[in-house]
């Protein structure tokens, strides 16, 4: 039987080490870059289970992401969204929440440096404090 053992996005970017950089800095990702020195043409990005690869294009791509709109969507367990909430809001703005949405997540969204729009979510066990999402 064939198994599959993941599926990995992958974002294209101008600039592949100012990105890997953010997601280091900002989500904890350990990079893994190629080739081992800049330029780099991509680089796998892992934390836990997870893994997201960037992938060098030749010009910026334009992008326009409205709320709820994301490139990535990357749910948490263990109740650890708040330590990441707190971690990131003090290295780069939040675009949207936290908020507590109908379908029970909280979440809140980021953006790496070229606009690629990342949900983080978590069913968690209090929700105290979280606004509730309005439509």
């Amino acid at each position: 039987m064939i198994r599959f053992a993941a599926i990995v996005p992958v974002l294209r970017v101008a600039d592949v080490a100012r990105c890997m950089t953010w997601y280091r800095e900002i989500l904890g990702f350990a990079v893994d870059p190629f080739p081992a020195v800049a330029p780099f043409e991509f680089c796998i990005l892992r934390r836990d289970a997870t893994e997201l690869m960037l992938r060098r294009t030749k010009a910026p791509i334009a992008r326009t992401p409205a709320s709820h709109d994301w490139d990535v969507y990357l749910r948490l367990e263990g109740n650890e969204l708040t330590a990441l909430l707190d971690h990131a809001r003090r290295r780069t703005p939040l675009v949207r929440g936290p908020e507590l949405m109908p379908y029970g997540q909280v979440e809140f969204e980021l953006e790496d440096p070229e606009g690629h729009r990342i949900c983080v979510a978590e069913v968690l066990d209090d929700v105290k404090g979280f606004p509730r999402a309005v439509d």
